[in-house]
């Protein structure tokens, strides 16, 4: 009786060390990479899918990207959605523009991820910008235009080096 309580025992420990979490380790030298590209506000996100907030998620075509250099970005971006309080036919015009940066922040809310927010004003919209950056490359871009619906956007990072 005892051995077959034992070997119970045994088989319920190494089930539940089984069904414990299998998250993957973050990269240390994949998240440094990561950490000093959006220290030195030097990287680009190319671009693979966007969520239109009133649409399902879409495949984009290959070349679509948001650099930032310099303190600017640069945003080669699709859009659909709606537009208000913007100028004529602008609320429906893709992101494509060039602009400085303010209030560029990043964060380490856990330590898988970093969060980059910064804002920027075109002339036609101002846009807040929330980016989610995985260390292991993988980002969202949310942008939220103060005239038109938010979208977002998903994507990997790179340095400079991949223009």
């Amino acid at each position: 009786m005892k051995k077959i309580l034992l070997v119970s025992m045994t088989l319920m420990a190494l089930m539940l060390m089984a069904c414990g979490s299998n998250k993957s380790a973050v990269d240390p030298v994949q998240a440094q990479a990561v950490q000093a590209l959006l220290e030195m506000r030097q990287f680009v996100v190319m671009v693979g899918s966007m969520r239109p907030l009133s649409a399902p998620t879409v495949s984009v075509s290959q070349g679509q990207k948001m650099i930032v250099r310099d303190g600017t970005v640069s945003c080669y971006l699709p859009y659909v959605g709606s537009g208000w309080n913007v100028g004529y036919s602008s609320g429906y015009k893709a992101l494509n523009f060039s602009c400085p940066i303010t209030d560029y922040k990043v964060e380490y809310p856990k330590d898988d991820r970093a969060l980059v927010t910064f804002k920027v004003d075109n002339g036609d919209d101002h846009y807040r910008f929330h980016i989610e950056v995985f260390m292991n490359g993988k980002t969202t871009i949310d942008v939220d235009p103060r005239g038109r619906d938010a979208i977002s956007y998903s994507g990997m990072i790179h340095g400079l080096d991949v223009l």
